[in-house]
């Protein structure tokens, strides 16, 4: 039999540059390289650290499980965040309470979501000696808010600001336009932004 060639029978994995790839030859390693993108997108999803722990482990059983399905490496990022994404909305149908977290269970280096939080806090207090506080509590607003977006525009913003997805991404991952995403993300800030500032100016009354 001429290299290459398979035995009658034999399957293919996923295929990088047109040559099939097992499992073995380097799924593993791909998929595992973008478990805090695979955490993040579930914690904010799930809002809870133990919940998120849970439902990236089933993200990446479901994903193990159907290699075959997967066309090549090249677009493994993509493919296993869509399967992230169906994890967390299937889990979302059957728990119908919505956990809190504590600051200390959150992500750090989400980097716009922070910057939100600093702005809203900055807007509504100029900058003191209570500035971090002041930032950490807006930061948890701004969770909070993205809880209460409606669901397509929450969808859009925890895999951009979570999952740190390009729109073009994001568009594939939903299977939606360009311009659709922005729209929905554009939406979906400034929503968070006015509620958090709306909580913190409430909050000094």
């Amino acid at each position: 039999m001429l290299d290459g060639q398979r035995e009658p029978g034999e399957t293919g994995g996923p295929s990088v540059s047109g040559r099939p790839v097992d499992k073995a030859d380097g799924l593993f390693g791909r998929l595992t390289a973008y478990r805090e993108d695979v955490f993040r997108v579930c914690l904010g999803f799930s809002r809870d650290a133990a919940e998120a722990e849970d439902l990236c482990r089933d993200v990446f059983l479901k994903a193990f499980g159907r290699g075959e399905t997967l066309r090549s490496l090249e677009g493994a990022r993509i493919w296993l965040l869509r399967i992230a994404r169906t994890t967390c909305l299937d889990w979302i149908r059957f728990n119908s309470r919505r956990p809190t977290i504590s600051l200390e269970a959150l992500p750090r280096g989400i980097a716009t979501t922070e910057t939100m939080g600093a702005q809203a806090a900055d807007c509504v207090h100029p900058p003191g000696e209570n500035l971090q506080a002041r930032r950490e509590t807006a930061l948890a607003r701004v969770k909070s808010a993205a809880a209460d977006l409606p669901r397509r525009q929450r969808e859009v913003f925890i895999l951009r600001e979570y999952g740190g997805l390009s729109y073009e991404e994001i568009a594939h991952t939903l299977k939606i336009k360009l311009g659709t995403v922005m729209s929905r993300l554009n939406r979906a800030r400034k929503a968070v932004v006015a509620a958090v500032r709306q909580a913190s100016e409430e909050s000094h009354e």
